[in-house]
């Protein structure tokens, strides 16, 4: 099966589209770049009872890196518009939401990270994941916590809730 994201989201895109080429060595940011969301798909069963497509409709999305003091990434954070049309591909019902807000992930040594996000947040949770096989869309204040497993935990939400998988099916 075609891996895909497990995140969709206003700003965040675990798969990183690309690496900064000049790395600074002094535990700080590097410079904002552009960047942007592919579409992604989850086959039926993944994450909904149904495939389910996450495509952009509008984006001006931007990422930059944080470097360790040795000159390694260790996060990143993203902001900008991100507007995205969700389909049931079974039926072809969409929506259109606004995933659009700042968010900050952070690496940490064993290999999980940390996502703080406000914003929308639109999350592909798997059968590991805590909640299971859900597609969510968390407006407003939330942090996720990705294990080294990949398993997915939404650790914190204040906000509205929307189960696009409800939503669309």
């Amino acid at each position: 099966m075609k891996r895909f994201a497990a995140l969709f989201v206003s700003t965040l895109a675990l798969a990183l589209a690309g690496v900064a080429t000049a790395a600074a060595a002094d535990g700080s940011y590097g410079p904002w770049e552009p960047t942007y969301q592919g579409a992604i798909t989850a086959p039926a069963g993944v994450v909904c009872s149904l495939e389910v497509t996450a495509e952009p409709v509008r984006e001006d999305l931007s990422v930059r890196y944080h470097y360790d003091a040795a000159g390694n990434i260790d996060g990143y954070q993203a902001k900008g518009q991100l507007i995205a049309r969700i389909t049931n591909t079974e039926t072809g019902a969409s929506v259109v939401r606004n995933l659009s807000g700042p968010g900050t992930v952070t690496f940490n040594p064993d290999g999980s990270y940390d996502a703080v996000v406000a914003g929308g947040f639109l999350v592909f949770f798997l059968g590991q994941d805590n909640p299971a096989h859900q597609l969510l869309l968390l407006s407003g204040a939330t942090v996720l916590h990705g294990a080294p497993s990949g398993a997915k935990t939404l650790v914190s939400h204040e906000g509205t809730v929307e189960n696009l998988c409800d939503t669309l099916g």
